[in-house]
């Protein structure tokens, strides 16, 4: 069912999580607002030996000890009132609610936050490595998960759509839902058929996005007005004349990089240049987009809350003489409330 792409997408749909390794790393503010959280992932030891691993709620009682979900050592995070746990005898997970209650129980291969009501789950699969290998009982680095089902579920462990496509995760914005008779127009919507004979339908951030780029800010590059219109109040870029990143806020970046950004997207809406756009997997980086203009995009968990405030990065390829590609330029964007903006640059050439 899976082959390596849909190892990808699988990581994708385990992203947003809380990473306590990376946690410990950040500035004091983020890291109470995530131990502020109704329930959270915990790492402790006594004697720097003997290591626990569960779930503390704000009460301070403990629940699901060893039972911590974690994809790649990263621990989830409470999302929607719940957060995922692993039965370590089955390997099912399920979720706990915000008072650490289980309401949907370890019945499942794997499964997604939940998001809006909704997660995506995966029933019946097996572990199989990237050779083909059976993994069901461990020992395997990499793998995928095969065959089963991949469904949509409510927050009541019903099962709204019983074939849903695995790449919808990634992309689909949650909040978008619309319920309806007929199919979205797919120019910018993805649609899924519901048990109940009703269509599914989600707005795609991809689609979105490459809608608002190409046609709406390529367009107006050359003005330098709406360029700071669709930039952030604050940019974190990496710029030629710097070995730093480089932190400006919008008027800053736009009067001393205005006219280097307008010839740069000039050729690209020429089509002179081509572009590969791509949903950034992690969301915003908390060790680069730091700072009161970037905060109100978490949610408290390590990293942002990509599922409302999905980053996307524009990368230009540069080609030598041979038809090679020599080098890349990349830009970055934050889908905010009042739209997207550019977040930082990364230019190698003056």
């Amino acid at each position: 069912m899976f082959g390596k792409l849909k190892r990808y997408l699988l990581t994708v749909l385990l992203v947003n999580l809380v990473c306590n390794a990376l946690a410990q790393q950040v500035d004091e503010k983020r890291l109470d607002s995530n131990i502020k959280a109704s329930i959270t992932a915990i790492w402790d030891t006594t004697d720097g030996t003997k290591y626990r691993h569960y779930y503390k709620l704000a009460n301070g009682r403990v629940v699901g000890e060893d039972s911590v979900y974690a994809f790649d050592a990263i621990d989830d995070c409470e999302s929607d009132g719940k957060i995922r746990f692993r039965d370590r005898i089955t390997n099912k997970a399920g979720f706990f609610d915000h008072h650490g209650k289980v309401v949907i129980p370890a019945m499942y291969n794997d499964v997604s936050r939940f998001q809006n009501g909704m997660a995506m789950v995966i029933k019946d699969a097996k572990q199989v490595g990237w050779d083909g290998e059976d993994c069901e009982k461990g020992g395997c680095e990499h793998w995928v998960w095969k065959g089963g089902s991949t469904m949509l579920i409510n927050a009541r462990n019903e099962v709204l759509v019983d074939d849903m496509e695995m790449d919808f995760y990634p992309v689909i914005n949650w909040y978008s839902l619309q319920i309806k008779d007929t199919p979205g127009d797919t120019s910018l919507y993805r649609s899924a058929k519901g048990v109940n004979g009703k269509w599914y339908v989600f707005m795609d951030y991809q689609r979105e996005f490459d809608q608002w780029f190409f046609e709406k800010y390529l367009p107006v590059s050359t003005d330098p007005g709406k360029l700071r219109e669709f930039a952030h109040d604050s940019l974190v870029s990496s710029l030629p004349e710097s070995e730093e990143w480089m932190r400006m806020s919008g008027d800053e970046f736009i009067q001393k990089c205005g006219d280097r950004l307008a010839a740069r997207l000039k050729p690209i809406n020429d089509r002179q240049i081509h572009v590969f756009t791509g949903l950034a997997p992690f969301g915003l980086n908390p060790y680069i987009h730091t700072g009161p203009s970037f905060d109100p995009f978490y949610d408290g968990c390590i990293p942002g809350d990509a599922g409302i405030y999905p980053a996307f990065e524009v990368t230009s390829n540069f080609m030598d003489k041979s038809g090679r590609l020599d080098y890349q330029e990349n830009y970055s964007f934050l889908r905010t409330g009042s739209g997207y903006k550019l977040i930082g640059v990364s230019w190698r050439n003056p």
